[in-house]
Order: structure tokens, then sequence, then C-alpha cells
């Protein structure tokens, strides 16, 4: 079944059917060639979680000839892969990730701050503070997966709280006197804004089939957007306010603009009403069975070896355009040319998933990436080849995620709805792995010195090893992608 016959099958399912009905229609949009997770997530929750204790009876399937029987009191789903509530959520999952993502993302700025202004002496603390938002911020899926799994109906309330807490860390940094205050505040408090972005590149599976890719792509492209406009927010306000009132008032902006955000965070498949746990039937455990296939492995391990060098970039590019007395454009002009450009890298890169071999639009990308970074960075010591290596890497290296939608699709072969959370979490996981070590590594690398009669900056500067090993791990990152199914 093509996917707009099965998006025209599902769209027709009235949530009034009884379960026979729903399971069927489930089933014949799960024969075409791409399974819709809101169907089978529509047929999961009816069969899974009954409106009130009699409703259904535990164990025992309907017949098409018996009554209607009410699911979640709602007439009939909405449309999938368009209408004004897919496209009010999709504006509201992306604004959450440009808040989330834009101070991490732009923490060059900060880092050169702290460094120079607050605590100078200090770089392995500076430097861990700068890089475990990051790590944390992807690391935390791997609680927030169960949990949300757990307890769906407490979705709201756990993103909340996320948001609360994050906002806390980000006021209590502005009061830091010391450089560990910076560690606890900003690196381990802030990083409970995984809580409020982690359902919404979830939800985009139930609201999206044909265009997925697309639409991942746009909810990612907030990190861009958020990357590019954070680096001149946060540069803007520490040179007319100061400090202390910046970080104030990106916590009080963090949490009015996503509280409004908040609100239109809805699922296309609402939940069944929820009863006492006496009454109701145990949920079905989630099909693990993907992690016996390639797919699943070769996604894991390109993920992994390509992100440990995919934040030594954003990381360092202020400090390596001071050191190259690059300032027209500085290094805050290049962090957001760097960012801003994943914005249409990740609408690329999953607009390409959704038409091409996942394992293509990696490969090819890698390969770009590797390339930049040896020859545009590595010998860029003026405006031009700088300029040129944050627009490339940007939209290569820099968008990858854009294809994970995709990649979930392949490797969710069974079309259990819980899947697409446990993959993700993991991606997110392995890409942390890239961002808590790439602080401690660089530092390390850098203390090596420049290598001795190279040319361009691996001669002229101590970045020599940061740029070989960067360009090692991401095309590394793409030799391993080739593993990748295409289907």
């Amino acid at each position: 079944m093509a996917p707009s016959a099965t998006a025209s099958a599902i769209q027709l399912v009235p949530l009034t059917t009884d379960r026979a009905v729903v399971a069927t229609h489930s089933a014949a949009a799960g024969a075409g060639s791409d399974h819709d997770e809101g169907a089978v997530h529509s047929a999961s929750l009816a069969e899974r979680e009954p409106s009130t204790p009699g409703d259904i009876e535990t164990g025992t399937p309907s017949s098409a000839s018996s009554p209607a029987l009410p699911l979640a009191g709602v007439d009939a789903l909405p449309l999938v892969d368009g209408g004004p509530r897919a496209w009010a959520f999709l504006a509201a999952a992306t604004t959450i990730e440009f808040m989330v993502w834009g101070l991490p993302f732009s923490v060059g700025v900060l880092n050169a701050y702290w460094s120079e202004s607050l605590f100078p002496g200090q770089p392995q603390t500076v430097a861990l503070a700068s890089t475990l938002p990051q790590g944390l911020l992807l690391f935390s899926g791997a609680v927030l997966a169960p949990l949300f799994t757990l307890l769906p109906w407490h979705e709201k309330r756990i993103q909340a709280v996320g948001m609360v807490i994050a906002t806390v860390g980000l006021i209590a940094s502005a009061f830091a006197t010391k450089a560990w205050h910076l560690v606890v505040t900003f690196g381990c408090l802030y990083p409970f804004a995984t809580a409020l972005y982690f359902p919404c590149p979830i939800i985009v599976f139930e609201w999206f089939q044909a265009r997925r890719g697309l639409a991942s792509g746009v909810v990612f492209a907030g990190t861009g957007a958020g990357g590019a406009a954070f680096p001149y927010i946060v540069t803007s306000l520490l040179g007319r306010f100061g400090y202390r009132t910046t970080m104030l008032a990106l916590g009080v902006a963090f949490i009015s603009i996503n509280s409004v955000a908040l609100t239109l965070i809805k699922r296309r498949v609402p939940l069944a009403a929820r009863v006492s746990s006496s009454t109701r039937r145990p949920r079905p455990r989630t099909d693990f069975s993907f992690l016996a296939g390639r797919a699943a492995w070769a996604a894991f391990a390109f993920i992994t070896i390509s992100n440990l060098g995919s934040f030594i970039p954003l990381l360092w590019m202020p400090s390596y355009a001071t050191a190259t007395h690059a300032t027209r454009p500085d290094g805050t002009t290049l962090v957001a040319i760097m960012n801003g450009i994943t914005a249409p890298g990740f609408l690329l890169n999953g607009h390409l998933s959704d038409r091409l071999p996942a394992r293509i639009v990696i490969c090819t990308s890698c390969l770009l990436a590797t390339l930049s970074c040896l020859l545009l960075w590595g010998y860029g010591t003026s405006a031009g080849p700088l300029v040129a290596f944050a627009i490339v890497w940007g939209i290569t290296a820099g968008s990858t995620s854009g294809i994970w939608s995709k990649m979930v699709t392949v490797i969710n072969k069974s079309g259990d709805p819980s899947v697409p959370a446990w993959t993700i979490a993991t991606f997110a996981c392995l890409k942390g792995v890239g961002s808590l070590t790439s602080g401690p590594i660089s530092n390390a690398l850098l203390a090596t010195g420049p290598l001795k009669g190279a040319g361009g900056a691996f001669g002229s500067t101590n970045y020599g090893s940061l740029f070989i090993y960067t360009a090692v791990t991401t095309f590394a990152g793409g030799l391993v992608a080739i593993a990748f199914p295409d289907k």
C-alpha cells in the first residue's frame, strides 16, 4: 500500500470502532512499505488501556459484530501528515528545541567568557561545565524513555518539572562564585530540560508518516536556529548588562517561552482513560527483537564513532579564531554560522532520507565533513576558509540527526510504537558519549602543541592534533554506516 493510501486508511479509523476494526486498519497500514506507528499505537492503546474497567474483557478479542466500544472518548483521529493540529505541534516542538538546545550549542561563547573573565586559570573545570550540559541532555534519555513509556498519563507533568529544574539551574548559575558552581548549576541542573524536549521527536512518529523525515528535520532545525541566535543574544547581553543579569534574563525567557509551547505539545493518538492498577491489564513488553538485526548495531556504531569529534568545532571555534586573529568574522559569528546552517541542514538531510537510502546520505555527509575539517579548518587562518568550513561542517556533520527518523523506521520492522522512544534515547546517549569526552580529549590534544613541519594551522597552532582527531572519527563513522541496510 502506498504511503498516501495508508494515511487515508488511518485517517478514516474512528475511535468509536471496536478493537478488532482498529486492529484491522493498523494491520492494513503495516502491510505497506512503511509502518504507521500512529495507527499501531492506537491499536495497542485500544488493547492495552480500556476506557473503563468493564469496557473490554481482558484477553478476549472483540468480534466485528459486537457493539462499538468507545476509545478515549474521541470521534476520529486528526489528519496525518498535515492539518492545523499537526502544524501546531510541529511549531511548538521546534520552539522547545530552539530554547533547550540553543544555549548548549552556543556554549563556546560562554566557555570563552568563563575562561577569560570569570575563572581564568581553571580550564579543566570550565571545560567540564561547558560540555556537561550537552552530554547529560543526551544521556538523560536513557532514564526518560522507560519513564515516559510507563507513565504516559504524567507526560506533561514530567515535562513541566524538567522545565522548572532547568530554569533553576540557569538562574543559579548567575550567582556562581567558583568554577565548580557552574558544573553543578549549568552542568547538572540545566540538563533536566531533557524531560521537556524528549517527547517531541517521539510524537513526530504519530503526526507524520510520508513526510516523517522532513518533519523531524524541522524539529531538529530548532536546534540550529537556537545555536545561531544564542551566540549573538548572549554576547549582546554580556556586553550590555553583565554576566549575572544575562543568566537571569535567560532563565526567565526559558520558562516563559517554553510554558506557552508546552500547551501545544499533544499526541495525535489520545491515551485511553486511566483506570485503577487492579483492573488495568498489564502493558505488553517492548519488542526488543530489533536488537537482533544489523540495522540497530550499524546505527549505534555510526552515531558513537562519528560524534566523538562532532562537538569539537563548536567548542573550540571561538578560541581558535582568537589564536589566529580572525576578527571578521570573529569566533562568535563563526559559531553562529555553524549552528545556523544546521537548520537547512536538518531539513535537507530529513528530506533526502525520505527519498534515498539512509547510508547514502550518511556516507556523503561524513566524507564532505572530513574534507572540510582537514582542508578548510586545517588550513583556515583567514575569513574565507573558516566561513566555508562553518557552512560545510554545519550542513553535513552538524545535521546528521535529521536522518534519525529514517534510521528508526528501518530498525523498527515490527511496528512496535514504543521502539522509537527506546532507539532515539539510545541514539542520544551514544551522541552524549561524544559530548562528554570532547572536553577532556580536546584539552589533552591541545597540550601536544603544533605539529612540527606541517603547513597551515596544523603547524602554526596547537590545534593540529585536534583537526586530525575530528577528521578521523568523522570518516570512520561514515565507513561504519555502509553496513546500515536500505530497508
